[in-house]
């Protein structure tokens, strides 16, 4: 039986997460149902560096490679592609995620030791391209498959895409292969905190200027008994205790979600799980709120973004200030825990729009916060409007592991540095705990964030420039 080795690559700040990648999850689960022996190789889920990383995929001795990564990973992820060509004989490698998908021809000409692209859902497409090059397929043959992108001697061929999933393809795909994580043991996630995750729909209506909707921009539904019977599903498998819906979206305020949250209260499932997902602050009202609070809603997560009305018109976000402020007292009344977030560094930001941004947060005063700086990410508005100069901005690298939005430095604007942008992104923090006195928060907050924060810091100091070896 042919042999898949799917890797996500080590993290540089890998205490801040710890649950399974759906992504692969369910490629893992397609090829399976295909025939093929898969495994994953999650570094960040199991806290693996580079060498132990690789070491465990050589033991496994794969006949080919898929590997997932975003922007910021892409550069990590091919130096763990090129180790794994040294060891396994020059193994045929593929990449998969967010970078590939916005540049295709750019990143196979960047990275030598990607052989193949997978550009967007790659349920369908890895099969088709994993069958073929395991059967000895052709550049004829490999032209044929949508939605790659693979080299023919000096040229980089970008085959024609592939079409997203319709809702119906979603319905008959396989649930999330998570016995790679979780084993087969019916009580695996009963006595941890880890999550199982899941989607109930793939794709984003709206068009934030920021974002580069992998998924696109309509959205394609999992029907309400098909989510209810994975929950319970993972009750009777992993023993679940908490569920994440990781849709881009979860708490629309629309018929089809009343009829989930109305579903699950009906099968009494708040009994045995409690659950998190996104919501939008347009989207908030207390009927919808007390029903998800009825139907097991712990905690949510909502895109602020900004504190000025002016900036989150300008990158259609679509909501208002004074929406915000009535969705999250709505949240706390109905005693859900509710993180935001918030981005620095937006078209024409200046310094009273980044104070506003700080000062709103602090007074929102939700059980945490995220501030992160924008990013240029392929594939997005911000990204062509930076290579032009456009909204004040200064485009600083080209390094892709700098595409981070939590220690990376790719983005500025001409009348606001990003060292003044890393101070107000510190103090956001600062203010929040300290003006609503919350001084155990803030201890809890830098304990659980340590590694996170000492490589934040540690990018902070002056870096050593890179000496070229002789001859």
């Amino acid at each position: 039986m042919p042999k898949v080795a799917l890797i996500k690559p080590p993290a540089t700040y890998a205490d801040w997460f710890n649950r399974p990648v759906l992504g692969l999850s369910y490629i893992s689960a397609c090829l399976e149902q295909n025939g093929f022996d898969c495994r994953i190789f999650d570094a960040v889920f199991w806290r693996w560096s580079d060498k132990e990383l690789v070491h465990h995929v050589e033991n496994y001795r794969p006949d080919l490679v898929g590997m997932t990564a975003m922007t910021h990973e892409i550069t990590r992820a091919a130096h763990i592609a090129t180790l794994l060509k040294n060891r396994l004989n020059k193994i045929p490698t593929v990449v998969g995620g967010p970078h590939i998908t916005a540049l295709p021809t750019r990143t196979l000409a960047e990275f030598p030791a990607f052989d193949y692209g997978v550009c967007g859902e790659g349920e369908k497409t890895i099969v088709e391209l994993a069958r073929l090059l395991l059967d000895g397929g052709s550049v004829p043959d490999l032209r044929s498959i949508k939605g790659i992108v693979f080299r023919d001697k000096e040229e980089i061929i970008v085959n024609e895409p592939r079409p997203f999933l319709e809702s119906e393809e979603l319905e008959k795909l396989p649930y999330p292969a998570f016995h790679h994580y979780y084993g087969d043991d019916s009580k695996a996630l009963a006595g941890s905190h880890s999550y199982y995750v899941m989607f109930t729909a793939r794709g984003c209506p709206y068009n934030c200027s920021f974002c580069m909707q992998v998924l696109g921009r309509q959205v394609r539904c999992f029907s309400p008994e098909r989510i209810v019977k994975e929950i319970e599903y993972s009750i009777s498998r992993y023993g679940a205790h908490t569920i994440d819906f990781a849709d881009e979206i979860f708490l629309f305020n629309n018929k089809r979600t009343h009829e989930i949250l109305q579903l699950m209260i009906e099968r009494d499932l708040p009994k045995q799980i409690k659950w998190s997902g996104l919501t939008r602050a347009n989207m908030v009202n207390r009927e919808l709120i007390a029903l998800a609070k009825q139907a097991g809603c712990f905690r949510l997560e909502m895109g602020v973004e900004s504190g000025d009305n002016d900036i989150l018109k300008s990158i259609r976000k679509s909501i208002t200030v004074e929406q915000v402020k009535e969705a999250v007292k709505i949240i706390k009344q109905n005693d859900i825990s509710l993180g935001t977030c918030f981005l620095l560094g937006h078209p024409h930001e200046t310094r009273e729009t980044a104070q506003k941004t700080i000062d709103l947060a602090a007074k929102l005063n939700t059980d945490t916060i995220a501030v992160g700086i924008m990013v240029p990410y392929p594939g997005t508005e911000i990204r062509e409007m930076a290579k032009r100069g456009e909204g004040g901005y200064r485009l600083l690298s080209e390094d892709w592991s700098e595409y981070d939005k939590y220690g990376g430095k790719s983005l500025e604007l001409k009348n606001l540095s990003h060292e003044e942008l890393l101070k107000y992104q510190r103090w956001a923090y600062i203010k929040l705990y300290l003006k609503n006195l919350r001084l155990f928060d803030i201890v809890n907050f830098l304990w659980k964030r340590k590694r996170a924060l000492w490589y934040f810091f540690s990018r902070l100091l002056p870096r050593p420039k890179m000496v070229e070896a002789s001859e």
